[in-house]
């Protein structure tokens, strides 16, 4: 597929990157002639220098015939023209990185009259990870799919805990409306079998119910029937304008640290509900004085991922219940003992899958359509949600007679609003949502899932 990207930044580069993977053909603009030559250099791209908003360098980079226009500059308002000409052009979808509320906040308006198919605020998608996790205290990742409803939550493994040692099979005896998708240990990723033994600090990723999923967390050592009552937030970045709004409507009393006097008042006056305070975050000793060991949150959400990393580091030493941590390079974290941080967020991979999601959505397939894409943990394994149609080449046949691939699991089913825990005896339906977990074998329409065709 022709994709046209406006935007080299770390952010542009990062969806190239991963459209590369994809197998796309990709051409990036950028007005920095350094910024191309290294990315044309790096990956088999076509480069084209220029702005966004010229009509000649749309032109000159083959928007005309672009199946996809994405643009992702920092510069919400010409993110928006550009992908308004290249609509005119003929690019078929575009897709618009917008940071400002103003833009997000009348996303349908701007989407029915400028043409623009999808708009992604990563500030806004940074503040529903975090309300997720914090929806599901022992969590360290939560993953929406079918409207939320269903959760692939993903839970460590405490040390001395009843959980250490013990095998899939047994877990499966004692709690049944389970699915252990994916183990995470260290840099693996493992699809478990019932011989599996779970390990102490696994990070195991799970669909279950909500009753179930606390059964479960019991096992791997965690409290049960937690609730948060106070949060401390380090930054007052823009994800606060859709965080505050949020840990309010659950009764989650706030303070937000601001080293920026303006910054600091701005957000007073946004937030009444809110304390507000001037002060280094970074400061130990200032974090002392404000009580942070009384906190049951602790938001780590500068601009420095170093900055998150070491105050998210800071606050599990005194006392903090847990930590989320906004890391947009997550292989820092390779480098420390990443058990001492609870919850880390990369928004940036968050836009990426969501782009991934957007251009996989509008690749015709015969057999079904995609809803649902994220990637987990490392990047290795994805999540993918299916919905089937009549003519899907996994319906009608019982799962066990299905020739899935290795690393292959049908995660859960839901069909006509009821999840279901598959067994082997289970039949695909048209209309059924499938939830699958791939782990490395390129899934990028359901018959993928499959070593052949049924017949």
């Amino acid at each position: 597929m022709e994709i046209v990207v406006v935007g080299g930044g770390k952010l542009g580069q990062k969806i190239i990157q991963d459209l590369d993977k994809e197998g796309h053909q990709l051409t990036l603009i950028d007005k920095d002639r350094d910024v191309l030559n290294h990315l044309v250099d790096e990956i088999d791209i076509k480069g084209v220098q220029g702005i966004g908003t010229d009509i000649k360098v749309q032109i000159d980079a083959g928007v005309k015939q672009a199946k996809v226009f994405i643009t992702a500059t920092p510069d919400d308002e010409a993110n928006v023209l550009s992908a308004m000409m290249a609509e005119k052009l003929g690019a078929d979808y575009t897709i618009v990185r917008a940071r400002n509320p103003e833009f997000t906040d009348n996303e349908n308006f701007i989407k029915r009259e400028f043409g623009i198919n999808l708009i992604i605020n990563q500030d806004r998608e940074a503040a529903n990870d975090i309300m997720h996790v914090i929806d599901f205290p022992q969590a360290a990742y939560v993953e929406p799919f079918y409207h939320n409803r269903v959760q692939l939550k993903k839970v460590r493994v405490h040390e001395n805990s009843t959980m250490d040692g013990m095998p899939i099979a047994e877990i499966r005896s004692r709690l049944q409306d389970l699915v252990i998708a994916v183990i995470e240990r260290g840099d693996q990723s493992i699809i478990p079998t019932g011989d599996t033994q779970i390990k102490a600090n696994d990070q195991i990723n799970l669909f279950a119910q909500r009753k179930t999923f606390n059964k479960f967390c019991q096992l791997a050592g965690h409290k049960a029937h937690l609730r948060y009552k106070s949060a401390l937030v380090i930054g007052g970045s823009r994800v606060n304008h859709y965080l505050i709004p949020a840990l309010h409507a659950r009764g989650i009393r706030t303070r937000i640290i601001e080293k920026n006097e303006k910054r600091a008042q701005s957000l007073a006056d946004r937030f009444p509900m809110a304390e507000v305070i001037v002060g280094d975050g970074t400061d130990q000793s200032f974090l002392r004085e404000q009580r942070i060991f009384n906190f049951d949150l602790l938001l780590t959400l500068t601009n420095s991922d170093e900055v998150n990393i070491m105050t998210s580091l800071f606050g599990h030493k005194e006392g903090v219940y847990k930590t989320i941590t906004k890391v947009n390079r997550p292989g820092l974290t390779a480098l420390l003992d990443s058990s001492h941080l609870d919850v880390i967020l990369s928004p940036r991979i968050s836009i990426s899958d969501a782009v991934i999601r957007g251009v996989r959505s509008i690749m015709k397939e015969r057999g079904a359509y995609l809803e649902n894409y994220a990637r987990l943990g490392n990047e290795q394994t994805e999540a993918l949600e299916f919905r089937l149609a009549d003519d899907g080449p996994i319906c009608g046949v019982p799962i066990k007679d299905l020739p899935l691939k290795d690393n292959i699991v049908i995660g859960i089913i839901i069909r006509d609003g009821e999840a279901l825990f598959p067994s082997g005896d289970d039949i695909l339906q048209a209309g059924d949502h499938v939830l699958i977990i791939n782990n490395q074998a390129n899934v990028f329409e359901i018959k993928d899932i499959l070593e052949k065709k049924v017949k």
